[in-house]
């Protein structure tokens, strides 16, 4: 089998690794393992068949280290996290997209290729789209889907193991098994119950601020009992762990009311900064506020627009701003890609009062992966051009 940087003929000697006696050994083959299996967010084909070794150092209570095989077996079923929660991930399609390319010959990939290049929305696109196709290999990048999802199921398959992790007497095993059990929503039925005693239960603050959060991701929507328990977590002393069950609440309840929606803003806005040992986007709650606040609707937050913009605009060089300022442009262009020759007077309010803030702030200075944000919807991606856009 092959990981990141070839034949995988050292994996099984890292496995052997983590139950060492030593620390320093087992610290060192954990970190190797995690480096092997996932590689700027994507997952080999060793990837799935390690996970059945790392659930079993998570089921024995007598395996050291049981947090670390947590690590990484979240790192294994999702990548990147900022992409996963970017992107909506949804592995219910990204299964049916696998089987889908599966049956389809090199001339078939081919074909559906070009089909994308030319949905390109404008001229730049698609010859930028056309370019890369040179150095492409379909049927690799098919294998990479492919992988993508099976190490994800793999992982998906221990779920009754990280719920049972979550009685451990470590702190550290039940911080990262809430963490590892937010990125299975499929599995809600159980782990909303589960999740819901943590938070009920749990002493430690940082480990109660995650499994608001897991509550959040993978819990069942309206589930009254989880509810109850996040409710009483909001108002908490402990800033953080208040914050999170602010972030857990709003993508549970059915419908956020207003109260709710500005503890999210003060959440948008305060928490700068990574919060230490919050497992989540490393740390970043104000991130993770921004994304929840892009999937309100406007007749939840008709303001969402414009409060995702001021934090863009006002952020801190300790700042992610691909995070914010993806979740801003979600939110005013929630219909995808303007159409071919639209105007700036065709935009919306919103989408006029975000792009001139952003043309009149220095964000857009900020780096080349930035202005490729503004391709995504059909947008000038260059400082001049996006200022001729807007008229300025």
């Amino acid at each position: 089998m092959s990981h990141a940087y070839g034949p995988a003929g050292e994996v099984p000697g890292l496995l052997r690794s983590i139950r060492s006696g030593n620390q320093s050994v087992r610290q060192q083959a954990y970190s190797d393992l995690a480096g092997l299996m996932v590689d700027e967010g994507s997952r080999f084909e060793a990837s799935s068949a390690v996970t059945p070794y790392l659930i079993k150092i998570v089921a024995d209570p007598a395996a050291p280290d049981r947090f670390a095989a947590c690590q990484v077996l979240a790192s294994i079923a999702v990548g990147d996290e900022s992409s996963w929660l970017s992107d909506g991930a949804d592995p219910s399609r990204m299964r049916s997209e696998v089987e889908r390319r599966a049956l389809m010959s090199k001339e078939e990939l081919e074909e559906n290729h070009q089909l994308w290049i030319a949905s390109a929305p404008n001229e730049e696109e698609r010859s930028e789209r056309a370019r890369g196709a040179k150095w492409r290999d379909l049927e690799a990048e098919r294998d990479e889907e492919r992988w993508a999802i099976e190490a994800y199921d793999a992982v998906r398959a221990g779920v009754p193991v990280y719920l049972a992790a979550l009685e451990a007497p470590e702190k550290a095993v039940r911080l990262y098994a809430a963490h590892l059990l937010a990125w299975f929503p499929e599995d809600a039925q159980s782990i909303s119950p589960a999740i819901g005693r943590l938070v009920t239960e749990e002493s430690d603050p940082i480990v109660a601020s995650t499994a608001c959060m897991a509550g959040g991701l993978a819990g069942v929507r309206g589930d009254e009992a989880l509810i109850d328990a996040l409710s009483a977590r909001r108002a908490s002393a402990n800033r953080g762990e208040a914050w999170s069950a602010v972030l857990g609440l709003s993508r549970i309840v059915t419908r956020p009311d207003r109260s709710l929606v500005s503890d999210l803003y003060s959440c948008l806005f305060g928490a700068v900064g990574p919060v230490p040992y919050w497992p989540f986007l490393e740390g970043d709650m104000s991130a993770m506020a921004a994304f929840i606040i892009r999937d309100l609707g406007p007749d939840v937050a008709q303001d969402r627009v414009a409060v995702l913009t001021e934090r863009v605009t006002s952020a801190g060089a300790d700042t992610d701003l691909f995070m914010l300022l993806a979740a801003t442009l979600d939110a005013a262009f929630a219909d995808g890609p303007l159409p071919e020759g639209t105007r700036f007077d065709d935009l919306t309010p919103d989408q006029q009062s975000a792009l001139l803030a952003l043309v009149q702030s220095s964000v857009l200075r900020a780096g080349p992966m930035v202005l490729r944000l503004l391709g995504r919807y059909n947008l000038p991606q260059n400082e001049a051009g996006l200022r001729a856009f807007c008229g300025l």
